[in-house]
């Protein structure tokens, strides 16, 4: 046995005393770790895309006029932004898609404040739904009319709903920045160790 491979064997020998099984294991920890918070990563954006074209049913298959109307909500805890959902159709259950959809909001316990936009398919994710924005709204109940017009005529309907941001989306942001976070170090960690390994054998 030469020289070179005795000083190879003796430098790994000291790569696994200075790191332990700790070193040893980091790649098949790192396949793991990795995996599962790139797993919640892609949940929590899969889950806010969703939220963005669903979210709480307000009304199912309301009757107004000519026409069947669904409504969703979805309070963002980040923006205060209140997103509407909505879906149309006809009384045979086949979707209109070119209707003029306004939905007007009156905030109950807030000083009665009043706030008008147009649901387009334009801002929908699917194109098959119309929906739009409410910016920055105030927590409380709001007393809610969306009014449609089409070929068929005009159908008005209402519901009360309270706007409330979710605890939970909070957390899901908390999540997703630590996933990152720990994945860098990860990674970081991992180049790190490999280079000082091919770093002491090769030289």
């Amino acid at each position: 046995m030469d020289d070179t491979y005795d000083w190879k064997i003796t430098a790994v020998q000291d790569i696994e005393i200075s790191f332990g099984y700790f070193m040893i294991r980091i790649p098949i920890y790192y396949k793991i770790v990795t995996v599962g918070l790139s797993l919640c990563i892609l949940i929590l954006l899969f889950g806010s895309a969703l939220a963005h074209g669903g979210g709480d049913e307000q009304i199912a298959r309301e009757k107004a006029g000519p026409y069947y109307v669904t409504v969703w909500s979805t309070s963002d805890s980040g923006s205060g932004d209140l997103h509407f959902t909505v879906a149309v159709s006809d009384l045979e259950d086949s979707l209109i898609l070119d209707a003029y959809v306004v939905i007007h909001a009156v905030a109950l316990d807030n000083g009665h404040s009043e706030f008008t936009k147009e649901a387009t398919t334009r801002q929908s994710t699917n194109k098959f739904r119309y929906e739009s924005d409410f910016n920055q709204m105030k927590t409380g109940i709001y007393l809610v009319m969306v009014t449609v017009n089409g070929d068929a005529g005009k159908g008005v309907t209402s519901f009360e709903m309270e706007h409330s941001y979710r605890e939970d989306a909070s957390w899901g942001n908390v999540v997703f920045l630590l996933s990152t976070i720990v994945l860098g170090l990860f990674g970081f960690l991992y180049r790190s160790i490999t280079r000082r390994n091919t770093y002491k054998i090769v030289d």
